[in-house]
């Protein structure tokens, strides 16, 4: 740590508030993309739980089923789904700023960069939504 003289002037550090994230909208989604890793963990929780439940027998799931209908998981899971669309979405788009894809020595756009991260996400929903739907 340097030492300072009687006339050598300090460094300045400014003095940052605690929500200068929100004076940019790119700060914000930031910030926000950050903190939906918060509801990606909880959304792993609840999976886990209710594979238990499933495996622990049909009196466990149902006690599991009655706990999600309840108003405050609810609104609990409609939020955790909001934040889960938004932490995909801003994932999706961070594709093309890590890898830097070239096709025959060119640069490939952003959207086509990006383009497949959606494809494996829409067909991941579809199987999903299948084996769920029991079609």
């Amino acid at each position: 740590m340097p030492v300072y003289s009687q006339y050598q002037p300090r460094e300045y550090h400014r003095a940052f508030s605690n929500w200068w994230w929100l004076g940019r909208f790119n700060y914000l989604k930031f910030i926000l993309r950050e903190f939906s890793s918060l509801f990606v963990a909880y959304f792993l929780v609840v999976t886990l739980l209710q594979v238990c439940a499933l495996a622990a027998g049909k009196a466990s799931y149902a006690a599991f089923e009655a706990w999600m209908e309840q108003p405050l998981m609810v609104v609990v899971n409609f939020i955790t789904f909001l934040f889960l669309l938004l932490h995909t979405v801003t994932w999706c788009n961070l594709v093309p700023r890590a890898v830097y894809p070239r096709h025959r020595g060119h640069p490939v756009s952003k959207a086509a960069a990006a383009l497949p991260s959606y494809i494996v996400w829409v067909v991941a929903t579809v199987v999903v939504a299948f084996f769920i739907l029991g079609a």
